[in-house]
């Protein structure tokens, strides 16, 4: 009997008071100078911190390919399909060099499989066998980012930033065939990444950025029809992100941006996993390694 591969601004007010005439003039002229100095101070102040604070909310479309391999290369499963994304994010100038930002995205779509059935003895049937349409997949990531903004004239300057995000990928399988089994992987990673900021003519500026990401911590999970939870460790991945956002910036402060980008990651393979131990022989699990690419489109709106 064949199986299906396991899948794998402030106001300040000053008040002088002196009872010494013969003093008053320099009193007056004293406290003249040290408000126009406040209120000069005040006015930079205002101007540096005028909006500390950004906020970002917009949606992206792209296309996800996932793919499982054997040692040899050979191809042993894909997953097809298109997400869309709610994304939103917050940043914090601590002045105009520094910030932090916290930058989330919830992605859902439906994903084709393709592959083959295994039996228990590791006989398969070839790739392309097995299939399945529509399967539900979900997709969330977060990130805490630390950013370095250094100017290099008016209309040119580079920035660079690290940080730590976490994502979750869910394949639901079940909801179209009860007889599959559904999927979870869980990536905690680090980032670096580095950019250019350029300013364009009529208010308009394009910021190409490259990332890095690295697997600090990963688990995969499988749910399967009345069996307990298979838990896989799966931590060796790297990933690589390029974006190109161009955006039209308004007298209010505000930008609309469009981004074509680029997701991939690249991950070995799991632990092996036992999930049946009959003494003379251990029957398990493990999740192979993989690639994932994801190209697609962004708009978003910050203010």
């Amino acid at each position: 009997m064949f199986i299906k591969y396991y899948k794998l601004c402030h106001a300040i007010t000053l008040n002088y008071h002196t009872d010494f005439p013969k003093l008053k003039g320099i009193y007056m002229k004293n406290s003249a100078h040290f408000c126009l100095a406040v209120l000069a101070l005040s006015a930079a102040v205002g101007a540096q911190a005028a909006r500390p604070v950004e906020f970002t909310v917009g949606s992206e479309y792209y296309n996800e390919t996932y793919r499982e391999y054997e040692q040899d290369g050979s191809r042993i499963m894909q997953q097809k399909g298109n997400l869309w994304s709610i994304n939103a994010g917050v940043k914090y100038r601590f002045n105009d060099r520094h910030a932090a930002k916290l930058e989330g995205r919830y992605s859902r779509g439906k994903s084709d499989y393709t592959g083959s059935f295994q039996n228990g003895f590791g006989e398969s049937t070839g790739y392309g066998s097995a299939t399945l349409k529509n399967a539900p997949r979900r997709a969330y990531d977060i990130r805490a980012l630390y950013e370095y903004t250094h100017p290099i004239n008016d209309r040119f300057s580079l920035t660079a930033g690290a940080g730590l995000g976490h994502r979750v990928l869910r394949d639901l399988s079940r909801r179209v065939d009860p007889d599959d089994y559904d999927r979870k992987n869980r990536t905690t990673y680090a980032q670096i990444n580095a950019g250019v900021n350029i300013a364009l003519p009529a208010n308009f500026e394009i910021a190409p950025r490259i990332a890095y990401n690295r697997a600090v911590k990963g688990r995969q999970y499988s749910y399967e029809p009345d069996r307990e939870e298979t838990r896989m460790k799966q931590g060796g991945g790297q990933g690589i992100e390029v974006e190109v956002p161009v955006s039209k910036k308004f007298s209010n402060g505000s930008k609309i941006s469009l981004t074509p980008f680029y997701r991939g990651w690249k991950v070995k393979d799991s632990n092996f996993t036992v999930t049946e131990d009959y003494g003379f022989i251990q029957l398990g699990a493990i999740e192979p390694k993989n690639r994932t690419r994801e190209t697609g489109i962004r708009l978003q709106y910050s203010f």
